[in-house]
């Protein structure tokens, strides 16, 4: 039976602060009569069997299994069973607080910003109710850190539901000097024997003089470091391979064995 209550569970999602106050599963064997929540909390409600009916904001609403609905702030509701047909439910309880320091995206502002929201859920909730109830009935090594992540699971989930078929990315889009590290990451390692300071300049967009400034930033050595550092490193690999000197000099780019270090 799941019954996580009064637990300390509080987490950061984006820039909200998330604390938990319960997540529960019951049967309603009766009604639940006419109320409304204060101005930061939030319940979600998956019936996983039986039927009802939800009245909020003056508009009543069939439940049956699948349904998800979720009240939040200063939303008016009722829920009335068919005491014919019981409600068996899971439903989770929270607060939401903004963090003002934190950086919001589109999940985190259909959280907060849903108060309240009805209809099949499409996200396979029961599927994370069921991990959290094994997580709550074991209590093994890790326990709290599990039922955060799951939560963190769920609004995610949440969102994805209220959402549909929106099509979002959340990605951060990378800086043009994370773009240049790329770049020169894979050119070093793939042509260090042939790569010229020219010809790397051309494929970062810089002129020679940009690229030995960012490089000297980016990885503390200039293009003639970096290039001698991958040939050796090479030249060594090839000769403790058997290769003859001469022969490992030339494969990594050099004209005269002289150029390697002994």
């Amino acid at each position: 039976m799941l019954n996580i209550y009064d637990a300390d569970i509080c987490f950061q999602f984006d820039n909200l602060k998330i604390k938990v106050i319960g997540i529960r599963y019951g049967v309603f064997f009766e009604s639940y009569p006419r109320h409304r929540h204060g101005k930061h909390f939030y319940e979600a409600h998956l019936v996983c069997r039986g039927k009802g009916t939800l009245i909020a904001n003056e508009q009543e609403y069939p439940l049956t299994t699948g349904t998800l609905y979720m009240t939040g702030p200063l939303v008016t509701h009722e829920q009335i069973t068919d005491t014919s047909d019981p409600m068996d439910e899971y439903y989770v309880q929270f607060e939401i607080s903004e963090n003002k320091n934190g950086k919001g995206s589109r999940v985190s502002e259909l959280i907060k910003n849903t108060y309240f929201w009805i209809g099949e859920d499409s996200q396979n909730l029961l599927r994370l109710f069921e991990m959290l109830t094994e997580e709550n009935e074991k209590q093994e090594i890790g326990y709290v850190k599990n039922v955060i992540n799951l939560s963190s699971q769920f609004l995610i989930a949440l969102a994805r539901n209220y959402a549909g078929s929106e099509k979002i990315s959340d990605y951060a889009r990378i800086t043009p000097d994370d773009r240049r590290t790329l770049i020169t990451d894979e050119v070093l390692v793939r042509d260090y024997a042939t790569i010229t300071l020219e010809s790397l300049s051309k494929l970062l967009n810089l002129s020679k003089r940009q690229t030995q400034r960012f490089l000297k930033k980016t990885y503390g050595k200039t293009f003639i470091e970096l290039r001698t550092e991958l040939r050796q490193r090479n030249a060594d690999k090839l000769i403790a391979d058997g290769k003859q000197l001469s022969a490992a000099a030339a494969s990594v780019g050099y004209k005269d064995v002289r150029s390697l270090k002994k």
